[in-house]
């Protein structure tokens, strides 16, 4: 169904999108490759991280603690981004959406004070027990 200022039929307008977000995302990566440093005896299994070489292969298991924290982070990040859905759509739930959001909040934060009190967010060294 075509528009007032714009008359084009559906179909186009998808193959538009599609022909320039392609576009798009060609020009950024051809820009990427004339842009980046190039190396001379680059390995691909090493990582390039701004610029510098690592000094020495990684030793041993990385930090669980720092993986706990990202699996935290991942989680309470997913509230704020439904929290955000409710409130695009705060007037047309009502009363009961904003008691529906408050149960809601009130279980994340109980969850986030048992993960406080079990020691889940201390992560120094000799904090965990």
């Amino acid at each position: 169904m075509g528009d007032v200022l714009f008359p084009i039929n559906s179909g186009a307008a998808v193959a538009i999108h599609v022909a320039l977000s392609a576009g798009i995302v060609a020009a950024i990566i051809a820009v990427a490759a004339l842009l980046r440093e190039k190396r001379a005896g680059a390995r691909p299994d090493t990582a390039y991280e701004g610029g510098v070489l690592p000094a020495a292969p990684p030793q041993g298991p990385q930090n669980a603690p720092y993986f706990l924290i990202a699996a935290l982070f991942v989680i309470f990040d997913m509230e704020a981004a439904i929290l955000f859905a409710w409130a695009v759509a705060a007037r047309e739930a009502g009363w009961v959406g904003l008691i529906e959001a408050a149960i809601f909040i009130g279980v994340l934060l109980l969850a986030l004070i048992y993960l406080w009190v079990d020691g889940a967010l201390n992560w120094g060294p000799g904090e965990r027990k």
